[in-house]
């Protein structure tokens, strides 16, 4: 539901990650208003758990089991206290519920809240309202003096990578060490003595190293990670039935190329979905012609953050000016943005925007087996102030 929101989901959550603050995500919808009833969203889910507040996953269904929770509307001036009641119903699965007593005079259906929990009290943000969302920034108000608490520490690794990259950078322009999209991170590795990485560890002393082609008037998507499918979950069953299906011919090869996001289905029907009962993460295929809809593949949300997580501890993002083509390519590394820990639980709410996009890189190699070059997750660069903390910038020449 959160891509109904009348409020951008990726600048919000910026803004929460600009002070360090984690939070869930929900947006109550007219009927849920009417009803009085929120389904609990994945992201509050994880944020609750996670804090310790309450486990849906353990709760039993029905009304004697409803835990109320003490909880505020925070506005900019002042707070004005309600409760929670966290709930699941004896009906259907029994789907993790929330509400406020009191929301229909402090929201509106749609409006984007942010839930913060801080001492076992939920504190509920209309961000919809920017005056509640800008007070972040003044410490005298409820949300700026929470979001005063938290301070980043640097690690001392940092300073010795930084050191190694500003002598490439001192270096020049360096030509390809291999042609193609891949030259350009597996040349600065070398350059940094660092085994190509096939692991799932990051590249140097915990952190992970990306390196980019800077392009004027472009929006370059970063990719934070590449996961296949879970075929077992997935109803096309494997890789080839995938390439068989959907894929087209070019250059004498059966091909599937293609980014696909929550938000519209692209050129062949592919769209996003997350399945919040399941904790799924699935691909459809949306049939114009009939307008049926058909579920693909399945990845474990789970899983996709816990490899956000392992991959991106800390992570330089190498920029490098590029001149000429194929074997005859050079970069010159010349800038680092550091980014850290990403906010995992941002990570659900972002691909239900449309802010992190998927990309299936498939190839026919043989009779019935697949070629593939990732799953890759992919997000803006103007996005990564919503996965992750305030970035550092360095310029290394």
């Amino acid at each position: 539901m959160l891509e109904k929101s009348d409020t951008n989901i990726s600048e919000t959550l910026k803004t929460f990650n600009q002070y360090n603050l984690d939070v869930g995500l929900i947006v109550p919808t007219p009927t849920g208003m009417a009803k009085c009833i929120m389904d609990a969203t994945s992201t509050v889910r994880k944020h609750f758990f996670e804090t310790g507040i309450h486990d849906y996953d353990i709760q039993e269904q029905g009304q004697d089991y409803k835990v109320v929770n003490r909880a505020f509307f925070v506005f900019p001036s002042h707070l004005e206290e309600t409760t929670a009641s966290l709930y699941r119903p004896v009906t259907k699965k029994g789907d993790p519920r929330i509400w406020f007593k009191g929301l229909g005079k402090y929201a509106e259906p749609f409006n984007l809240l942010a839930l913060l929990v801080r001492e076992e009290v939920i504190f509920v943000i209309n961000c919809s309202k920017k005056e509640v969302l800008q007070s972040i920034g003044d410490r005298r108000t409820p949300l700026g003096e929470m979001a005063e608490k938290l301070k980043p520490t640097e690690d001392p690794a940092v300073a010795e990578l930084l050191g190694l990259l500003r002598d490439v950078s001192k270096k020049g322009y360096i030509q390809t060490m291999r042609p193609g999209d891949t030259g350009i991170g597996m040349t600065l590795e070398t350059l940094l003595d660092i085994e190509a990485n096939t692991r799932r560890a990051p590249d140097y002393k915990g952190i992970e190293i990306k390196a980019k082609r800077i392009r004027r008037g472009r929006g370059n998507r970063s990719t934070l990670f590449s996961q296949a499918p879970d075929w077992n979950l997935s109803p096309i069953g494997s890789a080839w039935n995938l390439l068989s299906t959907y894929g087209y011919y070019r250059d004498g090869k059966l091909r599937l190329n293609h980014e696909m996001n929550a938000v519209i289905p692209n050129s062949i029907g592919f769209v996003l979905k997350i399945d919040a009962a399941r904790d799924w993460l699935k691909q459809n295929h949306h049939d114009t012609e009939t307008s049926s809809t058909r579920h693909v593949t399945t990845w474990v949300l789970e899983k996709l953050r816990q490899r956000l997580s392992e991959k991106h501890p800390q992570t330089f993002w190498v920029g490098a000016k590029c001149k000429g083509k194929g074997q005859d390519e050079h970069f010159h590394y010349i800038t680092v943005e550091h980014t850290k820990k990403p906010k995992a639980r941002n990570f659900d709410a972002l691909i239900e925007g449309g802010k992190i996009s998927v990309d299936y890189l498939m190839s026919q190699r043989g009779e019935n087996r697949v070629r593939d070059h990732g799953y890759l997750f992919k997000i803006h660069q103007s996005d990564f102030t919503a996965l992750f903390p305030p970035s550092d910038y360095y310029e290394l020449h």
